[in-house]
């Protein structure tokens, strides 16, 4: 009995083996199907993003050069007469106005040197006076023949010796006067008293060192920018910064000569409105003209960098282009915006990248590393990505 049970329920046995077979079947087949072809479905799938427009990403990127304050006053004044110092008027740090007196020599001998002068051509004049008489003189008794035409010409040529005597006098006098005004140092112009050279009661001669004089108000800043990005900055927006300040500036020239060693270009800055201290060592702040993506956005595709770009008019671009109709298709009527990878030519990743697109293009943000190229992508608004570059 127990047999025959057995062999009565074979036949059932095999019928409900091959049935869950079937089932088995039936039900792992889209399995395998979609495990065979993974990528597809992972295109096909939307992702949602965050995207920001090119002009708000995009920035000028900052060059930095060192950079000090030259002042275009800086004078040394000396003694140009040989005397001793008289009197100092001003200390180090004093600030002068123009005409000031700054230093007094001994000038009695200038001085009576230049009396002594203006007494010589008084008496030269003198004389001169009276041989004008004596040949105005002999002109008249000539005629008489009074007065031989010798003695005349002697005359006259006592009279042309003395004007020329009164000439030679007169530079004299004129260089004498200049050494009693030499005795005075004045302030050329505005500044500072930086340099103090001699000393009450030194004996100076002509060229020995006084004072030193610096402009505070005539400053530029000199920089030095390598030849490679000299045409690239853009000069409109400067700061010189000394001591975590920042002063404004502007470009005044670009020195035409090339500094070969160094590879670089001076260029001469003027500031703005307030202004550094004279020999004030810095650095200069320069914006490129070129626009950069800041390196947060940057993504490696098959060995290129580059970023994602979101182009809404697929399907009668990119789309119609795809080799797999079966998908255009379906992306057509899914009607969705896609991501597609744009590479950009030097560009590393860690580091911000040059590039040009139009400003109103879309640049996924966030969401970006899962991405495919040819992805379609809902996108998500009113995102805050913070930008580092």
């Amino acid at each position: 009995h127990m047999m025959y049970e057995r062999f009565r329920s074979f036949p059932g046995t095999i019928m409900l083996s091959l049935l869950l077979l079937s089932t088995l079947a039936c039900a792992g087949y889209p399995v395998i199907a979609q495990a065979q072809n993974p990528s597809e479905d992972a295109k096909n799938k939307s992702l949602t993003v965050t995207v920001k427009t090119f002009e708000q990403l995009a920035f000028h990127p900052l060059k930095k050069a060192p950079a000090y304050v030259v002042t275009l006053q800086n004078s040394l004044l000396s003694a140009q007469i040989t005397a001793i110092v008289d009197q100092i008027h001003v200390k180090v740090g004093d600030q002068v106005k123009q005409g000031q007196l700054l230093v007094a020599l001994d000038c009695d001998d200038y001085v009576w040197q230049a009396q002594q002068l203006a007494a010589d051509k008084e008496a030269l004049k003198a004389n001169y006076e009276f041989t004008q008489y004596k040949f105005d003189r002999s002109k008249k008794l000539i005629k008489t023949k009074s007065v031989s035409e010798e003695s005349n010409r002697n005359i006259a040529a006592d009279l042309k010796n003395l004007k020329s005597k009164i000439r030679a006098l007169d530079a004299k006098i004129k260089k004498a006067r200049k050494n009693v005004e030499r005795c005075e140092i004045g302030a050329p112009y505005d500044g500072v008293i930086s340099e103090r050279s001699a000393n009450v009661g030194e004996y100076v001669v002509p060229s020995s060192p006084l004072l030193r004089l610096i402009n505070t108000d005539d400053l530029e800043v000199e920089v030095q920018v390598p030849i490679a990005v000299v045409n690239q900055l853009d000069y409109k927006s400067l700061d010189f910064v000394y001591r975590d300040e920042h002063f404004p500036v502007s470009l005044r020239a670009i020195i035409p000569s090339i500094e070969t060693r160094a590879r670089h270009q001076l260029v001469r800055l003027e500031f703005i409105d307030k202004k550094a201290l004279p020999d004030a060592f810095g650095m200069v702040y320069v914006q490129l003209k070129t626009l950069e993506l800041p390196a947060n956005v940057l993504v490696q595709r098959k060995g290129k960098t580059g970023i994602f770009i979101i182009k809404k008019d697929i399907i009668q671009t990119d789309v119609q282009a795809s080799a797999d109709q079966g998908r255009q298709k379906q992306l057509q009527q899914q009607n969705k915006p896609m991501a597609f990878f744009h590479p950009i030519t030097n560009a590393l990743i860690g580091r911000p990248a040059s590039v040009e697109l139009a400003s109103e293009t879309l640049i996924v943000v966030q969401g970006r590393h899962a991405l495919e190229d040819g992805q379609p992508v809902n996108i998500q608004k009113d995102a805050q990505v913070p930008r580092t570059h």
